[in-house]
């Protein structure tokens, strides 16, 4: 006659299948949370080197940064202010893509320009997502008492 399996193993048996399932239900939940967790921690890591990006461009180019574009007539002057006009809104694209507490700084960068954003017309605004559109709206609203640059 076999001998009986003992009540002790069976139970300690049952137990760990039970443990390894929640395991792996645990797992389950644990690793996507973490998955999405990093992914967030790099989206800001990622804006706050855009955003410190554009500030040491600003501070090394500082004649582009306060081009007034309505009096020069120089091509270069006019062509690097509208490239850094171009990487501020860049900058303002990925920093509101990760978090809205973005849109005050942005805001207020974006209205040190609003007599060269006054001369853009509605199509020039069209290929910006929707929380830059609005600080561009925003910005623009006072064009009827800004003048535009030719």
């Amino acid at each position: 006659m076999p001998p009986q399996p003992d009540k002790t193993s069976s139970h300690l048996q049952a137990a760990s299948a039970v443990i390894t399932a929640l395991a792996a239900v645990l797992a389950l939940i644990v690793i996507p949370w973490q998955l999405r967790e990093a992914e967030r921690l790099q989206q800001a890591q990622s804006a706050r080197d855009i955003y410190r990006d554009f500030l040491n461009l600003t501070v090394q180019k500082p004649e582009v940064a306060t081009t007034d574009l309505c009096q020069t007539t120089d091509t270069r002057e006019r062509v690097a202010y509208e490239a850094y006009v171009d990487h501020l809104l860049y900058t303002a694209e990925q920093v509101l893509e990760v978090s809205a507490d973005w849109q005050a700084p942005m805001q207020a960068q974006i209205n040190r320009h609003r007599p060269y954003l006054c001369s853009w017309t509605d199509t020039d605004l069209a290929d910006f997502s929707e929380p830059v559109g609005a600080l561009l709206g925003a910005a623009r609203q006072g064009c009827s008492s800004t003048k535009a640059c030719p």
